[in-house]
């Protein structure tokens, strides 16, 4: 059976709701349209559902010239665009990134929602962020992620952890860009590099997981799994492959999904779109 692309997600807002595509084009910076807005706290760091998990229920609708419509449970919808003043907010690592709020409505907005004060900005010019040098494995600038310009997953290795935990669960707890189909549980671990329609990704370093994946992605709701089975199955001890500072990031942590940088700007992808494996490495991890 073939691998291929089964599932395209991009993510308008940092750790906010997901929108499933049929067909995307890579950007500078991952795929277009992928988390290039952010609630950020008074002190210009992003917000994610490490604070609010009510974050996972928000839902974002791409309008015309950038814009969103934002709808969650208990809050009106609202339209918002970046039409304010520039501001400078801050990456994971630190990192300043330009960017425009989105106004004082769009601010309330979140403010009800998680009972936290903040703005909701955009990057200004979607050129993204790169890391720190010491940690800078990807070599490419990435969006308002945790560190990688894209993520991708395999189906089979997730039902294969979902057969042993001790809830159910799917793959959108792990908010993968994108989920691949028709592999063998664990064998994208193995992979370096590899082609989906006209898009070429190179494989960094697979993902360090946090505690995100233990909330509903529909209700917000935190649940047990998929932390007792990845620490069970997945937890790394030790890296010596992950180049850099970054390293230290994947060691002693749970692992799910390969971050990967991906070209040229402006390549297709679709669903259904063959995943041609063009050279392997040793996995971080041997297979459970």
């Amino acid at each position: 059976m073939a691998v291929s692309v089964s599932r395209i997600m991009i993510y308008p807002v940092k750790s906010c709701g997901g929108v499933a595509l049929d067909a995307t084009v890579v950007s500078d910076i991952g795929l277009a349209g992928d988390r290039v807005w952010q609630f950020v706290d008074e002190e210009q760091n992003g917000v994610t559902q490490r604070q609010h998990r009510i974050l996972a229920t928000v839902r974002p609708e791409p309008l015309a010239d950038g814009a969103l419509r934002l709808t969650a449970p208990g809050v009106e919808p609202i339209d918002v665009e970046a039409c304010g003043a520039a501001l400078t907010v801050k990456s994971l690592f630190g990192v300043p990134v330009p960017a425009t709020d989105a106004g004082d409505a769009a601010a309330s907005w979140f403010a009800e929602l998680t009972g936290s004060v903040g703005r909701l900005v955009k990057m200004a010019d979607e050129t993204g962020w790169r890391l720190p040098e010491a940690y800078d494995l990807f070599a490419q600038p990435a969006p308002f992620s945790d560190a990688a310009p894209i993520l991708v997953a395999a189906q089979a290795s997730c039902d294969w952890l979902a057969e042993r935990g001790a809830e159910l669960f799917d793959i959108d707890r792990f908010r993968p860009n994108i989920v691949v189909s028709g592999s063998k549980p664990w064998e994208e671990d193995s992979w370096s590099t590899f082609t989906m329609g006209a898009a070429s990704l190179h494989a960094r370093a697979p993902w360090p997981r946090c505690q995100i994946p233990q909330i509903d992605q529909v209700t917000g709701e935190r649940h047990l799994e998929p932390a007792k089975v990845l620490r069970a199955h997945r937890w790394c001890a030790e890296a010596p492959t992950v180049p850099g500072s970054f390293r230290e990031i994947v060691e002693g942590s749970a692992l799910f999904g390969i971050a990967c940088s991906i070209t040229p700007t402006g390549a297709a992808i679709s669903v259904g779109d063959e995943v041609t494996i063009e050279s392997t490495t040793t996995p971080v991890l041997t297979m459970p």
